[in-house]
């Protein structure tokens, strides 16, 4: 997996010792001791690759487990991602969204942005193309949540973004993103896994453009607390605009077999599905 995040890379250290620049006539102790100096510096500074474990602030139990070993996958301040080149989609989202993250979204830009790490993605134009069609650049990570943060033109970028209906996008899964804003005021902040789903006996859903691509045939989206309760969503792509979010619940292990993903690898002990009735779930 190609690894990319908003810090800068380390220099090369070698160029910081100009005696590995000399003529070969210079004095070989001399580049030997500048040898040693720079390998006891490698040493202390730089631990072994195989020593180091990162650990994703973005995702509450370990971040998924699963995705193609060709994804890149991006670590922003808002959001973490696995970006796969093969679908133009990410094949998940980890993102948290506290009370102090959300704000009022209606002045900000919604204008696309390239991503300078994965160049490669479907581009607004090919979006466009799918508007006729009832698709249309959507976001995994949602605006209105980040909208208090300097950071929140993060969400513009393409590698957030995916071919969604207009009916989802502005029936059940802006009722969940509702839902989850209300939930927040009350438990301060909470952690969301969302992505796509594809199932492998239908025929590929298309945008009609050129670009190597693939319109998810639904969606997942997973909410979780600190404390381990959690509610599991699953939308299909087309659904009507009337439908509650409430009447697309499903659970981790469920989503986890459509998607061939361990999204949460870390955890100890299982979730428990217990906040349905805090996002206006009611049996």
């Amino acid at each position: 997996m190609n690894a990319h995040s908003i810090f800068s890379g380390f220099q090369s250290s070698a160029r910081a010792f100009p005696g590995f620049r000399q003529s070969p006539g210079a004095n070989e102790v001399k580049r030997l001791s500048a040898c040693l100096l720079l390998a006891s510096l490698l040493a202390i500074s730089v631990p072994p690759v195989t020593a180091q474990v990162y650990q994703v602030g973005h995702c509450l139990f370990g971040c998924p487990q699963g995705a193609d070993s060709t994804n890149h996958l991006l670590v922003r301040a808002i959001y973490a991602l696995s970006y796969n080149t093969q679908t133009k989609s990410a094949d998940w989202v980890a993102y948290e969204i506290s009370a102090g993250s959300i704000g009022i979204a209606s002045s900000l830009s919604r204008e696309a942005l390239a991503d300078d790490y994965v160049q490669d993605t479907l581009q607004n134009s090919d979006f466009e193309a799918g508007v006729d069609s009832g698709l249309i650049r959507a976001q995994y990570v949602p605006l209105v949540g980040f909208a208090a943060t300097p950071y929140w033109q993060e969400v513009n970028y393409l590698t957030n973004a995916v071919a969604r209906s207009t009916s989802l996008s502005q029936g059940a899964w802006y009722g969940l993103d509702w839902a989850i804003r209300n939930l927040v005021n009350r438990e301060e902040s909470v952690y969301v896994v969302t992505g796509p789903v594809f199932y492998p006996d239908l025929e590929p859903r298309l945008l009609p453009v050129s670009t190597q691509h693939r319109v998810p045939d639904a969606f997942f989206k997973i909410v979780v607390t600190q404390e381990g309760r959690s509610a599991a969503f699953l939308f299909e792509q087309d659904t009507p605009v009337h439908l509650h979010h409430c009447e697309q619940q499903s659970s981790v292990e469920a989503i986890e077999g459509l998607t061939g993903l361990d999204l949460f690898p870390d955890l100890s002990r299982p979730l428990e599905p217990t906040l349905h009735t805090v996002l206006g779930c009611f049996q």
